[in-house]
């Protein structure tokens, strides 16, 4: 599922338990990109949160872990604390296609049952009056 607000582009990949996109999971990247956003006056551009929770949005309880930025927001569901970032990073890359860069992904220990991206919008340059005006044929 991929929808967009006025400062995120939001991406959400499918449970594998529900066959569906996590609503907990949807409700917490917007909730932290809401968060960022408030923390963005008084933080610098290099601040980040990450941390594990416990997402409920189903009868089985899903152990997520998040890590957030001004530059990028993810959530990792059914995922342990022991998992490497790097390579959690490097799949969601993968899937979600940041880049053009194609490299082999490492074999993990343990997969996301779901996945959760956020990424701002870039600003739109500012349309000027002499950008407006009509150019005389």
């Amino acid at each position: 599922m991929n929808w967009t607000d006025t400062t995120h582009r939001y991406s959400l990949s499918n449970c594998q338990h529900l066959g569906q996109p996590c609503p907990a999971a949807e409700r917490m990247l917007s909730r932290l990109a809401a968060a960022l956003g408030q923390a963005r006056a008084v933080t610098t551009d290099d601040f980040e949160i990450a941390g594990n929770c416990e997402l409920t949005a189903c009868d089985r309880p899903c152990q997520a872990r998040f890590a957030a930025s001004h530059d990028r927001i993810r959530i990792y569901c059914g995922i342990s604390p022991e998992v490497d970032q790097g390579s959690l990073d490097q799949f969601a890359d993968a899937l979600f296609c940041q880049t053009a860069n194609s490299r082999p992904i490492t074999c993990l220990p343990q997969y996301p049952c779901g996945l959760a991206q956020a990424l701002p919008l870039t600003p739109q340059p500012a349309r000027t009056a002499a950008a407006l005006q009509s150019v005389p044929a």
